[in-house]
Order: structure tokens, then C-alpha cells, then sequence
């Protein structure tokens, strides 16, 4: 009998247990009181609003699949109580950044257009519990464990669910797609294509936003000690190619562009849009591009001025207008309520050049309407004497369309860094260049010992650079490592350039004083120079953000072997 009312009471328990971990979330209708006072959602979590009939509720969990809690919050639709099914999204958090702030805003206006919108702080962060270890699969799990509440405990429809974040919310939204069959279509802001590309592109650390991505995670989260390890190998310049090749085999994974999430996104031809910024230095736009050309279902990309994550952030937390959360809308629209809004036929890509610019279509990615426009490098003209090294050296280099121009060489060196730069102050730079303020260089000023310029005749018509330029070039560096870096500009007559780009590569394990090609890609960008004005190609060897493949105090010489048809910039033109 003992045994009978023991065994009874461990199953009620269970029982009780089990109906209040599917007990439905719901909200009461406001007060008299609270009605006349009401203001927002956020200010009375629980509370139905009599503004528009949303309602927020916060501070509750998400339980990992291996009993890790997550904090989590959701917006519901107007009419939530009344047994109807709604489509719904889950928003995964950025890295360093929590769900009771992060996307408010943009939960609250999809709660508007009908929709459950729930968000939870990925694993590690904030007041979600766990270990950040950097996508891996329980992070990838964790967004399936929030799909499991959502339809436990919400009116969410199974066969509506899509999936978004910023920056590692975008990775993460991207590697469930491919993992989790109920998700149907992905929005994915500033997020990353190949995390080794983007960790170690060229074989340069970009050693600015991983000294802000490393402060930031130990700041508000708890950091596996193997993220630590990884970036160590990555910036250290005496690391081994085995040391790389760890650190490479742990990114591939945690990468959207692995062939194995690709496949399995393709699959389905589960939609997918995109949207990155000009001037994100974190995760440069040219590796969601490659991953965009992968994918052969529905697709949308969108590029706009911006550093990372800067352009979707008003329009995520405060529910500004956001032209990117405006597409997004479409986009969900199409994919989970299946409104005929001609987002799916439209042209695939949709750009917004500068600042104050009109956006502009193309057709897809690689854009057919794209030509490629070569300019062929020459080496310096005639020798003049150098205060600065006290050394003969020519001025400029020449960029010409007309052809091949007559071998020569180069060599420049890192004792100082000169005056092109991809910003003064890293990360404000580009933030106010991505709000019309540019980074501006008189490029004259330009050490010639320690940096060189290819310059081209005035351009005769305006040349609208969209996409990824190229610098095909040959080196033969002085030691075993060394590095260029590549700044693209538009010079006035005054000779005041106008930072378009940039890029770099670095060496590390090279034969000295071989020749060897060095042709690499600079960031992608979209930039219309004037009629009238010079464009301009600088190499030099240094630069606040990227990492150098030398110790303090190490010198290298790099020796740019130009004309023939080897050396040249490639830039795609419309």
C-alpha cells in the first residue's frame, strides 16, 4: 500500500510537472487603470494592450535538450486567447547581447502583422545558462528547443515557424535551417558564409573586432577557454601551419557555407534572405555573397551602408523605420503567411550604394548586368630624391585600361606605417563613413618608402563600382612573412582621396626572396567615383585592423612586380 501511494504521488507530481511545462503563455486583459495609463507592451508584460491587442511576456525559459535554461521573452498577435493559429518567429540573440532589449522592437511590429514573435539569449550569454562555445551543435539544437516551446506554449502554427538574428544570431538562423525540417525560411542580418575565411581571410587576423568580440564575450557571458585558444593561434604570428590547420578545423563547422548545410538548405530550396552592410569589418560581405551564388532556392540579399550590425539595429530594438526589417516583413509575409507581395519575383539582390542613395536591383548574384573593367599596374615613373627615406624614389605607379604597360618593380617596406589607412579611429571610421562622412587621405602624403600608389587618368564618366574588386599582383617578400595592404580610392583634382575599400594579404611561411603570386580580393562595396576624378590603388604594410604577420619591431621588405598583364586591379562595373 506504502509502495501504491508512493509510486501515485511521484506520478501526480510528474504529471503536474509535465502540464506546467506545456501550460499555454497567455495574457489578461487590462484594467480600467491600467488602460488609461497604458504606453507599450514592455511596461506591462502579461497584459493584453488596448492599443493594438499585442502582448508581451517575459522571463520565462527555454530548456536545452540537455537541461540548460535559456532566458526568453514573446510577443503575441491580437487574438492569441482565441484558439487561432498564427505564424511565428523565433529571434536568436548577437553575440554579447540579451533578448530583453535586443529585438523589442521588431517583435512588437511582427506581433502587429500577426505573428508570435519569441526571442531567447543564446547559450552562455547574459541570464541564459550554459558554456558559449561558438555555434556548435547545442547551440544549433537550442534554437529546435525554442521551435518545441513556441508550439508548446504559444498559438503558433507547426507549419509556420522562421527562424532570424543579427550577427551570431544570423550564423545560428542559418545553421538550424539546415538542421531543423519545421523551420521554413531564415532571415539572416551581418552574419558570417565560412567563419575561417572570416576569422583568417588572406591569412590576416583581422585583430580589431576579435579584440572586441573576445572583450565583449568575457564581459556578459561564459567563455569556453577553447575560443581563447583559437584566436591565440590565429594572432600569434609564430603559430605553426599545424597551429592554423586546428584553428581551421574548428571554424569549417560553425560555417553556413559548409557544403553540408548548403546541401541541406538546397534540399528543401528553403528560402533564404541576406542582408549585409558595405563596411562590416567583422564579417565582410564577400563570404555571405559566395554563400548567396550556393543556394538555389528562393533567395534575397540585401547590401546597404553599415558597419556591423549598425543599419537592422534601430529598426530590431526600437521598432524604428528600417528599410532591412521592412524586406524582412515582405519576406516572412511570403514564406509563412503566403501573401502574393512579389518579393519572390523580384530581382534577386537590392543595393543602396551610399548614404541618401536610392537602393538599385540586380538580377542575382553573380549580376549578369556586372562587367569587369581591368586596369593594368605600371611601376613608378621617374626617380625623384625622398626626404623622408633620403632615397631616390619614383612618384606613382600608373592604372591604365589601354593595356599591359612595360615591366618593372617595386619594393617598399614596414619601418613606418604612411598615411593611407582604413580609419583613423577604428570601428567610428567606418561608422561614419557609413553615414556620409568618409575617410578622406590625401594620398600624396603617402611614404614612398614605406607605400606605393597606382594611379589612373581622370576618369571621362562617372564609374560605378558594384561588388568585389580584385588586385592580381605578384611578390617576392624579403623573409619567410610579410603583408600588403590594399586601400581603393576616388582622388578629387586637389588630390583629397575618398577611401572606397580595402583589403589585405599577408605571408607567413614563404621562400624568401621568391617571386609568388599574391593576388587576393578587397572587401565588396558599391561606390560611384565622378567623372573627372583619379582612381587610385595603395599598397602599404600596415594597419589597425588587421593583425601583422610580424613580431614588434620585425622588418620586411615586399617587392610588387607590375606591368605585364599580371598586375592588375579588376573592378566590376556597371
Amino acid at each position: 500500500m506504502k509502495h501504491f501511494l508512493r509510486t501515485w504521488l511521484v506520478g501526480l507530481c510528474l504529471g503536474l510537472s509535465l502540464a506546467s511545462a506545456q501550460a499555454q503563455i497567455s495574457c489578461r486583459p487590462a484594467t480600467p487603470a491600467e488602460a488609461a495609463v497604458y504606453t507599450t507592451p514592455l511596461l506591462m508584460p502579461g497584459v493584453v494592450s488596448p492599443k493594438d491587442g499585442t502582448c508581451f511576456v517575459n522571463q520565462f525559459k527555454v530548456r536545452g535538450s540537455d537541461g540548460v535554461e535559456l532566458a526568453a521573452n514573446v510577443f503575441l498577435p491580437a487574438g492569441a486567447a482565441q484558439g487561432q493559429k498564427f505564424p511565428a518567429v523565433v529571434f536568436i540573440t548577437s553575440w554579447a547581447v540579451a533578448e530583453f532589449f535586443e529585438y523589442v522592437g521588431a517583435q512588437h511590429k511582427l506581433a502587429q502583422r500577426g505573428y508570435v514573435a519569441l526571442a531567447y539569449t543564446s547559450r552562455g550569454f547574459w541570464n541564459s545558462g550554459g558554456v558559449v562555445r561558438v555555434a556548435s551543435p547545442q547551440d544549433v539544437s537550442d534554437v529546435s528547443s525554442a521551435i518545441d516551446l513556441l508550439l508548446a506554449q504559444t498559438p503558433a502554427d507547426p507549419a509556420r515557424v522562421g527562424v532570424t538574428g543579427i550577427s551570431y544570431g544570423a550564423g545560428l538562423s542559418l545553421l538550424s535551417l539546415a538542421n531543423d525540417p519545421r523551420i521554413k525560411t531564415a532571415v539572416a542580418m551581418s552574419g558570417w558564409g565560412d567563419l575561417v575565411e572570416q576569422l583568417y581571410a588572406n591569412q590576416v587576423p583581422n585583430q580589431t573586432w576579435a579584440a572586441f568580440l573576445l572583450a565583449s564575450g568575457y564581459a556578459t557571458a561564459r567563455m569556453d577557454p577553447e575560443i581563447a585558444q583559437m584566436a591565440g593561434r590565429i594572432l600569434n604570428p609564430d603559430s605553426t601551419p599545424a597551429d592554423i590547420e586546428i584553428a581551421k578545423a574548428w571554424a569549417a563547422p560553425r560555417s553556413p557555407s559548409a557544403k553540408a548545410v548548403v546541401d541541406a538548405i538546397n534540399a528543401r530550396q528553403a528560402p533564404v534572405m541576406i542582408a549585409k552592410n558595405w563596411r562590416d569589418e567583422m564579417f565582410t560581405p564577400n563570404s555571405s555573397m559566395a554563400l548567396f551564388a550556393r543556394l538555389t532556392g528562393p533567395k534575397k540579399l540585401m547590401l546597404q551602408p553599415g558597419i556591423h550590425a549598425s543599419t537592422e539595429l534601430p529598426g530590431a530594438t526600437l521598432g524604428a523605420p528600417n528599410a532591412i526589417y521592412d524586406e524582412a516583413g515582405r519576406w516572412f509575409d511570403r514564406w509563412l503567411k503566403g501573401v502574393p507581395n512579389g518579393i519572390d519575383t523580384e530581382p534577386k539582390v537590392k543595393l543602396q550604394p551610399r548614404p541618401g542613395m536610392p537602393y538599385e536591383t540586380l538580377s542575382s548574384w553573380p549580376a549578369p548586368e556586372l562587367k569587369s573593367t581591368t586596369f593594368h599596374m605600371g611601376p613608378r615613373g621617374a626617380l625623384r630624391w625622398d626626404l623622408f627615406c633620403l632615397c631616390w624614389k619614383g612618384t606613382t605607379g600608373t592604372l591604365s585600361t589601354a593595356g599591359p604597360a612595360p615591366r618593372g618593380s617595386n619594393t617598399i617596406n614596414n619601418w613606418l606605417d604612411t598615411t593611407a589607412t582604413t580609419g583613423l579611429v577604428p570601428v567610428i571610421s567606418p561608422l561614419a563613413d557609413s553615414v556620409g562622412l568618409p575617410v578622406l587621405n590625401l594620398t600624396s602624403t603617402v611614404l614612398r618608402d614605406q607605400g606605393i600608389r597606382y594611379q589612373s587618368n581622370p576618369v571621362a564618366a562617372v564609374t560605378r563600382i558594384r561588388g568585389i574588386p580584385r588586385v592580381n599582383l605578384r611578390v617576392t617578400p624579403s623573409q619567410a612573412r610579410g603583408m600588403l595592404v590594399a586601400h581603393l580610392y576616388s582622388v578629387d583634382p586637389l588630390g583629397w582621396g575618398t577611401l572606397i575599400t580595402h583589403g589585405a594579404r599577408a605571408v607567413h611561411w614563404a621562400t624568401p626572396k621568391a617571386s609568388m603570386d599574391f593576388s587576393f580580393d578587397l572587401n565588396a562595396t558599391a561606390y560611384d567615383v565622378p567623372a573627372g576624378h583619379r582612381i587610385e590603388l595603395v599598397f602599404d604594410t600596415t594597419d589597425s585592423l588587421y593583425a601583422a604577420p610580424v613580431r614588434l619591431g620585425e622588418i620586411f621588405g615586399m617587392n610588387l612586380e607590375t606591368g605585364g598583364s599580371g598586375a592588375s586591379l579588376v573592378l566590376p562595373v556597371r
